[in-house]
């Protein structure tokens, strides 16, 4: 059952949710039109062996999200009679419903972690030749990440970096045997860091182009003297080669047979490295990728930023204009962050969903990872550096606060409260004036499993619906 009480000291004004009527905007072009229109499509891809698992499951869910086929909640009101009925979502990676809440559930999460500090943002690439390769071997994905962490490790690091090389010398191994592929794991005298990463596959045009976004604070913490201090410089040069070198060595190590004959063109169209931004926004104002954003100093817009994509599909609802059910013709848009130019695809639905089903990630895939005093197994260490900088700014970072910050913006994204305060109206009440009661939960899944089979026997009876001219989202009542 939903959380029914609303999260907010201020007084509602808005507009009462009319039970009687659909909370739908019929002349709002959606995904879900998109993937009723193909389905057949979809499901000849899925049996001819050209769709993943993942997919088909994703595409199931987002056509069963917000139906009776997954239970729902219902309300009525004690004077009137008049209800109302709140369906159970489906939380998986191509709803744009779920994805936004889920969103906005991890920002809050990582900006109340954060410390209060000027944060970076960075970029880390790779070039077209490696992006096939990436499709290819979609668990080579995780290697991003860890090239990322290693390469803001041996940055940070890099006096330590040195002189374990030339102790070493030239026949020797730099990280622990312990470390696997990770970078100075165990070596308990280097500086820490933290960092938090999300992984986007996709540019503004759907294209394939797997890279890595990076949150890191400006500073690090001495476990030696049991201090901190302010880390602004990170080296371009040095950022560039080290990322390309980790990405590299790690692919070479587990993939050698395929990936060796990619990496050597590579390393000629690319001396300097591979692409990174890292620039500091408040001195780079003319980038237009960044204009008019602080990301550097406001952590909580590069939190939104990053996370927006990690958890929700390829594309916005809202860059589609138009839709040809019939024909299958779909219009939309995108920004070109080079040019500035909006540039308009004309293309079939099919081609469209091509597109983004690309994107979607594999089943338990983490797009979001945390490393340093930033990963969970390193609280204790977040919560100490919290400390220490509290006394040095003389405010309250304390663990109690910090929760206390975090359940109040937490309870704001409850359902009732976030639909209040996203649409100026109150699901839960009803025209007379009064406050909608909880009866009952319907629950179709009782004694049964959402599997594969499940979903498909639920969208065979929605099509049957839709033949039949029955509207499959609709109070029908409570039974």
């Amino acid at each position: 059952m939903i959380d029914t009480t609303i999260h907010a000291k201020d007084n509602f004004i808005g507009n009462y949710d009319d039970c009687d009527k659909l909370n739908y905007n019929p002349n709002k072009i959606r995904l879900k039109t998109i993937l009723w229109n193909n389905y057949d499509w979809i499901l000849d891809l899925y049996h001819h062996n050209k769709l993943r698992e993942t997919v088909i499951d994703n595409v199931d869910l987002t056509l069963l999200c917000k139906t009776s086929f997954l239970g729902y909640d219902f309300f009525e009101c004690p004077n009137c009679g008049n209800y109302n009925i709140l369906y159970h979502h489906c939380h998986s990676r191509l709803c744009t419903s779920c994805g936004t809440k889920y969103q906005k559930i991890l920002a809050v999460k990582a900006e109340t972690m954060c410390l209060d500090v000027k944060h970076r943002h960075i970029i880390f690439t790779i070039p077209a030749q490696y992006r096939i390769f990436f499709r290819k071997y979609r668990s080579a994905l995780n290697f991003l990440f860890v090239a990322a962490r290693n390469t803001i490790m041996k940055v940070i690091n890099e006096k330590i970096f040195k002189k374990e090389k030339k102790k070493r010398g030239k026949t020797g191994i730099i990280r622990n045997k312990k470390d696997n592929y990770y970078l100075f794991r165990n070596f308990s005298n280097a500086l820490q860091f933290g960092l938090i990463t999300t992984l986007h596959t996709f540019g503004r045009s759907l294209q394939w182009n797997p890279h890595i976004h990076c949150l890191i604070p400006e500073l690090v913490y001495n476990p030696s003297n049991d201090s901190y201090k302010h880390y602004s410089y990170f080296s371009f040069t040095n950022l560039r080669k080290t990322w390309q070198y980790e990405i590299t060595r790690l692919l070479s190590q587990f993939y050698p047979d395929e990936f060796n004959s990619i990496k050597n063109q590579a390393f000629k169209n690319y001396s300097d490295g591979f692409y990174v931004y890292a620039k500091d926004p408040s001195f780079d104002k003319d980038n237009s990728y960044f204009s008019n954003k602080t990301y550097s100093n406001d952590i909580k817009g590069c939190v939104n930023y990053m996370m927006r994509y990690a958890s929700r599909p390829a594309m916005a609802e809202s860059r589609i204009t138009s839709y040809d059910s019939e024909t299958d013709k779909v219009c939309w848009f995108y920004d070109d962050h080079k040019t500035n130019e909006r540039i308009t695809v004309n293309e079939t639905g099919k081609d469209l969903l091509k597109k983004i089903f690309i994107h979607i990630p594999e089943k338990h895939f983490r797009m979001i990872r945390y490393y340093g005093f930033y990963n969970n197994k390193c609280q204790n260490t977040l919560n100490h550096i919290h400390e220490l900088l509290g006394k040095e700014k003389k405010k309250d970072y304390s663990v109690e606060t910090r929760n206390k910050i975090k359940t109040s913006k937490m309870n704001k994204l409850k359902y009732r409260t976030m639909v209040r305060d996203s649409y100026n109206r109150d699901v839960l009440l009803c025209k007379c004036g009064a406050t909608l009661l909880y009866i009952d939960s319907y629950n179709p899944l009782e004694g049964k499993t959402n599997d594969r089979s499940y979903r498909q026997s639920c969208i065979n009876e929605m099509r049957k619906m839709q033949l039949l001219g029955k509207n499959i989202r609709g109070r029908t009542g409570y039974s």
